[in-house]
């Protein structure tokens, strides 16, 4: 069994603090606003200001940024670390973004419709687009650029995102392209912002990127020195070159979190944005120095039960978990205090249909107790090293409530998320899997509840469930859609295979002499941002 590609990634941390990490999509967009709405023909584009403003700025500047050193060679269609990602992202770019209401938004697509019947989706590309050796960008590279991520001995992480979904990719003209699908799915645009998703140059070849690093972003690679940084210079022939204020990005690498964020206090760089860090890490930092914001993200720890095993057979005994869980507390301990309580469904605070009139679940254990019915439930929470915290409170909550007795097995990384149809966080009774953000709720239904996949921990399934989540997805009707979704999320919250304690929040610390840096889910945009 091959090891999810979300497993992969460093910045998975249970302390709550997860962007998309297996999709940074650093690429700007100029038909976006600040707050990721759409732009109409009455709104200003990304970057856009007004005369007061623009005469504020500090053209060609030069941002740093930071993230923790990949150890690998860097190539958009095989990274999956943070600052692989964000390397990759800089130079090239998706057909979409994600906006902060989970909708998809124009970069190198204009717009984009699916036929009657769901079954394929028509994109058509912005014209006068170019790479940066001066080639402009057609149909034939966003083919040649789907047909590298998605074929069968792709080495992309983020080829799961497409699992089974698209039959073909075809041309229709240079300025268009067609995703044939083998089923409806009405979420299909956002996934074109997903992982290793970057247009690349129709004769690109798989690890020759960083000798050769083309794209059609905001920036050029200048150098890259393992270890140590990146260096970047502005693209003059940028499609959105107006907007573009900076002159050049650098970023630095380091071992670990803790050296970043030394390194921000200590003026080395501008931002610990892009890249997620413990809220440990950042307590001492003095906040009236930064400006630092907040956004909420999917991602999420998913506390799976084994439902084909004692003593989580009986759905009792995993609603006893759920309603023994004090939320806030995880939160606030956990989390740092940013954050927001989960409620047992992968509906996250950053979707645009989230479950409506189902109880928010708060610790109660005279509950929990009744549930049990004087049954001694002993059992092992099993995660990676990083999950210890989180394994932690909940192990504290639960063994306050009789009848529970609850211990911990930490392992490291590379063993609990090992290769193999025995490896642990696959096998174990109760597991602690960190999953980062999905650009479809329809992602997590199909990896942790259908009875085909290969990565459903709890081994539960239920063919209602994935009747509906079929029906989410072939709907483009909103209405239709919320009420698939409201049957979803209540089945997830009674039968509780998978416990979903919380939903971190993504929070950014910025030198004040930074302008129009800011969170966006799973992107940093260049657009407008200058330094002083």
């Amino acid at each position: 069994m091959t090891r999810p590609d979300h497993r992969r990634l460093p910045g998975a941390l249970l302390l709550g603090l997860a962007a998309l990490i297996s999709a940074l999509v650093l690429a700007a967009c100029g038909g976006s606003s600040e707050n990721g709405e759409t732009a109409a023909a009455d709104k200003p584009a990304a970057g856009a200001t007004t005369a007061e403003e623009t005469a504020a700025i500090r053209r060609g500047g030069t941002l740093v940024i930071s993230a923790v050193d990949p150890g690998t060679a860097i190539d958009p269609l095989t990274t999956a670390s943070p600052a692989g990602t964000a390397i990759a992202d800089a130079v090239a770019e998706k057909l979409t973004r994600i906006t902060t209401e989970g909708t998809a938004e124009p970069i190198l697509a204009e717009s984009w419709e699916p036929a009657a019947d769901g079954l394929s989706w028509t994109f058509r590309l912005r014209p006068g687009v170019a790479f940066q050796d001066g080639r402009p960008l057609t149909s034939a590279d966003v083919v040649a650029s789907y047909e590298r991520l998605l074929a069968r001995d792709s080495p992309a992480p983020g080829k799961s995102a497409f699992a089974d979904l698209v039959r073909g990719v075809r041309a229709d003209g240079p300025e268009t392209v067609v995703f044939e699908l083998t089923r409806p799915f009405s979420d299909f645009p956002v996934l074109t912002a997903g992982s290793n998703a970057h247009i690349l140059p129709v004769d690109y070849r798989a690890g020759t990127w960083q000798r050769r690093p083309v794209g059609s972003g905001p920036f050029r690679l200048d150098l890259y020195s393992p270890g140590q940084s990146a260096r970047f210079s502005a693209n003059p022939n940028w499609w959105n070159r107006e907007n573009l204020h900076l002159g050049a990005l650098d970023l630095k690498l380091y071992k670990d979190q803790q050296a970043r964020v030394l390194a921000l206090q200590s003026g080395e760089i501008d931002s610990l944005i892009g890249e997620p860090v413990d809220a440990s890490l950042t307590a001492a930092l003095d906040r009236s120095q930064f400006q630092i914001e907040s956004l909420p993200t999917a991602g999420f720890t998913a506390f799976a039960l084994r439902v084909d095993r004692a003593p989580f057979d009986d759905v009792r005994v995993r609603q006893a978990i759920a309603w023994g869980l004090d939320r806030e507390a995880i939160v606030r301990t956990v989390f740092g205090g940013e954050g927001q309580p989960g409620n047992d469904t992968i509906y996250g605070p950053t979707y645009a249909i989230k479950p409506q009139g189902l109880e928010q679940r708060r610790q109660d254990v005279a509950k929990a107790e009744e549930l049990l019915g004087g049954k001694e439930v002993s059992f092992e929470i099993t995660g990676s090293a990083q999950s210890e915290t989180l394994a932690t409170v909940i192990q504290q909550q639960l063994n306050e409530i009789r009848g529970f007795d609850v211990k911990i097995k930490s392992l490291p990384a590379a063993e609990y998320y090992a290769d193999g149809d025995d490896s642990p966080w696959l096998t174990a009774p109760a597991t602690l899997t960190f999953w980062g953000d999905r650009p479809s709720p329809s992602q997590y239904n199909n990896f942790l509840y259908a009875r085909a996949s290969d990565w459903n921990a709890s081994q539960y399934s239920n063919p209602e469930l994935e009747r509906l989540s079929a029906q989410y997805d072939a709907s483009t009707d909103e209405a239709e859609r919320q009420r698939a979704v409201d049957a979803i999320a209540q089945i997830e919250w009674e039968e509780a295979p998978v416990i979903v304690p919380a939903f971190g929040t993504s929070q950014s610390f910025t030198a004040k002499k930074v302008h129009g840096l800011r969170p966006q889910p799973a992107a940093i945009l260049y657009s407008g941002v200058w330094v002083d």
